[in-house]
């Protein structure tokens, strides 16, 4: 008999699933948020099936430490980890966020997802070898208690993600960032787009691009 999710060790089953290569229903996988993100998860967090294939592609180039920027409550780095064999690291200002992330990754036994509490505009890239973005800064136009932490502002989405965009063009040659519903800004100069292609919630893109040598 199949064990039912919400049954002792579920989480473990869920890990070993994805590990298998086989992806779970983001029905089943956003219960590790909790009651209280599950409404939200569908339209701001990244699916399961765009989350693998944009960790795939990221560490088929190579990359062994990869960054979330704006993590969210880490859903992209949960299953990149689960996934693939390279340390993810999700970058979130929300403290909220951060603990319900910690707290999936603990219970899925991932120890190469980590989170951290930090500014996107101003933390350290120069660790990272490789970027995920999800349009960052969509909480603006959420309420901010949606985010558990209603204590921050929301940022000016265009100006925040225009800042970004900066960060990202000083990124050494070869960087590959994986952008699934936009980055808020167009990508900087000096970047190429390698793929295109519309997967996830309402039909919203994976853009693949890679920093010109």
């Amino acid at each position: 008999m199949a064990r039912h999710r919400d049954e002792p060790g579920w989480e473990a089953a869920l890990a070993a699933q994805l590990a298998s290569g086989l992806l779970p229903s983001d029905a089943r996988f956003n219960r590790l948020f909790g009651e209280r993100l599950v409404p939200l998860a569908a339209l701001h967090f990244t699916p399961v099936a765009v989350a693998a294939r944009a960790a795939a592609w990221l560490t088929a180039g190579g990359a062994t430490s990869v960054a979330d920027l704006g993590a969210g409550a880490g859903k992209f780095c949960l299953v990149g980890a689960a996934v693939t064999g390279a340390d993810y690291t999700g970058l979130e200002a929300r403290p909220g966020l951060v603990e319900v992330a910690r707290d999936a990754a603990r219970r899925l036994g991932l120890p190469a997802a980590r989170f951290v509490q930090a500014d996107v505009l101003t933390a350290p890239l120069a660790r990272y070898d490789a970027f995920y973005v999800c349009n960052p800064f969509a909480e603006g136009e959420a309420e901010p208690d949606e985010w558990l932490d209603p204590v921050l502002p929301a940022p000016d989405k265009i100006a925040a993600a225009t800042a970004l965009a900066a960060r990202l063009a000083s990124v050494p040659a070869g960087t590959r960032v994986a952008v699934h519903c936009g980055l808020g800004a167009p990508m900087p100069d000096g970047f190429r787009l390698v793929s295109s292609e519309a997967m996830g919630r309402r039909g919203a893109l994976l853009e693949c691009w890679v920093r010109r040598r």
